[in-house]
C-alpha cells in the first residue's frame, strides 16, 4: 500500500500545497508573481492542503543535467549563488538528464 509523505519543493516545477499556505506565502517562497501563479494554475481560490500546483516558468530557464555538472558548475555558467540553485530547485544535487532550473540570462551550454 501507498502512502502520502511530506515534500518538499520540487524540481521539476511543482509545489505541493500545505496547510497554512497562503497564495502570498506561496508565492514569496517560490519567488513567482501572484498573477503569474494564479495564471499557471487557473485558479479561483487558493487550493487546500494537498493539492499540488504548477510552478509559473519565470522562475527561470530550465536546463537539462549533463554527466560530469555539478551544482557548482552549474552555477558558475549560470551566474547562480548555489543557495540559489536549491531555492530554485529544492535539491543540492544534480544526476545526468535531470531538468533543473536555472538563471534565463546566463550563458548556457
Amino acid at each position: 500500500m501507498f502512502e502520502l509523505r511530506e515534500a518538499g519543493p520540487h524540481p521539476l516545477g511543482l509545489y505541493l500545497v500545505r496547510e497554512g499556505d497562503t497564495l502570498a506565502s506561496v508565492c514569496e517562497a517560490l519567488g513567482v508573481a501572484p498573477a503569474a501563479l494564479i495564471a499557471e494554475n487557473s485558479l479561483q481560490d487558493f487550493p487546500p492542503p494537498g493539492s499540488i500546483l504548477s510552478v509559473p516558468a519565470e522562475r527561470g530557464a530550465g536546463y537539462t543535467v549533463r554527466a560530469g555538472d555539478t551544482v557548482a558548475s552549474i552555477c558558475r555558467r549560470f551566474g547562480m549563488r548555489e543557495e540559489e540553485f536549491v531555492r530554485l530547485n529544492g535539491c543540492a544535487y544534480v544526476y545526468p538528464t535531470q531538468c533543473v532550473r536555472v538563471r534565463s540570462s546566463g550563458r548556457g551550454g
